[in-house]
């Protein structure tokens, strides 16, 4: 049954179909041009036949042919003798152009077998590499050699899908791992302080005060935490409606819901917006900025200033926060859920989000979301807009 199978998947495939449709080809351009090659002969001779006679002494002309006959031969019998070598040779042709098409059409299929198995090689290879490919080890690649031809265009087409899922599959992993990480925390805050307050005989009302303003503290960070993964995962499941945002406006309000988180730290929080709009969520990319402002607030050092600033650099919008902390790295591990909804948000809106240190002798770190405009036609910009 498994051979039998075998076989019908060998004729149900794309070489066996390519070796078929290159067979015909040949064998019928072949064949047409044997056809037309009998037919010339035929009518040659036909035509040999009908020529004149002229008999001089025992040599009998025939057109371009001179035959030793009798003299005493009629010119009926010659026509005869003439007619029947004709009939021979033609049959012979006859049987000769048969056996010359069988043996192209046996031919045309092997050569059509072959040049469809290395035309399809470049498939197999991809199929193979395809197959190969598991979701948790994306670093495969077919990297086809070649001449700059439609296999190789789909081969690097191919790559370049993988290359973009290798990327999201890394960033869900660290997006999980950052969820995991930073719930976790206010969760064992919260449980410890109240173990504590619960094992004491004799709380006072001051200690139970002190463990409920933890309590709150802490529910409220998570709370921030899930309404940011709230907003991505709304953006990410195509719920969000895009509407023309004004980036200026944004950075006012973000601004203005955290000047009072900036005075308790004592940083002095400035704006300096430019009118960019872009096609956006407003809600996630509320959230974003806010994201960015907070951890910016958390490094801060007091008396600092920390500044949100929007605009657009060559056809590019950007959202950015400048501040005079220690500055960070955007590659390393355990950046925070902020900073990882941050990007989630900015890749959802076609856009990036990068960091850049700050060259001033306050030094710091600027972070920066870059969204595409109606009149973006390259990569963002690699510099800082905020300087």
């Amino acid at each position: 049954m498994k051979a039998r199978w075998s076989r019908l998947k060998v004729f149900r495939s794309i070489r066996f179909r390519l070796s078929a449709l290159y067979s015909a080809v040949v064998f019928g351009l072949g064949g047409i041009i044997l056809a037309l090659l009998y037919v010339a002969v035929r009518w040659q001779l036909t035509r040999q036949t009908e020529t004149r006679l002229v008999i001089r002494g025992q040599q009998v002309q025939l057109g371009q042919f001179q035959l030793i006959v009798d003299p005493r031969l009629e010119e009926a019998q010659v026509r005869t003798l003439e007619s029947m070598f004709n009939q021979f040779v033609l049959d012979q042709l006859a049987r000769y152009t048969l056996l010359a098409i069988a043996l192209l059409f046996l031919i045309s299929l092997v050569v059509g077998w072959v040049i469809a198995g290395r035309a399809l090689a470049p498939v197999d290879r991809i199929s193979q590499v395809a197959r190969e490919i598991e979701a948790s080890d994306l670093s495969r690649r077919i990297a086809l050699p070649g001449p700059d031809d439609e296999l190789t265009r789909l081969a690097s087409t191919f790559d370049g899908m993988l290359d973009r899922l290798e990327g999201a599959f890394k960033s869900q992993r660290q997006f999980l791992a950052d969820t995991s990480h930073d719930l976790r925390t206010p969760l064992s805050v919260i449980r410890s302080n109240v173990e504590v307050a619960l094992d004491d005989p004799t709380p006072t009302v001051e200690e139970w005060k002190a463990t409920g303003e933890i309590v709150v503290r802490n529910a409220e960070r998570m709370g921030t935490m899930i309404d940011g993964l709230l907003a991505a995962a709304r953006f990410q499941n195509g719920q969000a409606a895009m509407v023309t945002v004004d980036l200026a406006g944004l950075t006012a309000e973000v601004a203005g819901d955290l000047n009072a988180s900036a005075a308790t730290t004592e940083v002095a929080l400035g704006v300096v917006s430019e009118s960019a709009t872009v096609q956006a969520d407003p809600v996630s990319l509320t959230r974003a900025l806010g994201n960015l402002v907070d951890n910016a607030l958390r490094v801060a050092p007091p008396g600092s200033d920390l500044r949100i600033a929007s605009g657009q650099v060559d056809g590019w919008a950007y959202l950015a926060v400048a501040d005079q902390g220690p500055g960070f790295e955007l590659a390393r591990t355990g950046s925070g859920l902020g900073l990882s909804i941050v990007e989630q948000v900015a890749q959802l809106h076609g856009g990036t989000f990068t960091v850049f240190s700050r060259q001033s002798q306050s030094g710091g770190s600027t972070t920066v979301i870059w969204l595409p405009t109606d009149r973006t036609t390259g990569p963002p910009p690699n510099e800082n807009p905020v300087p």
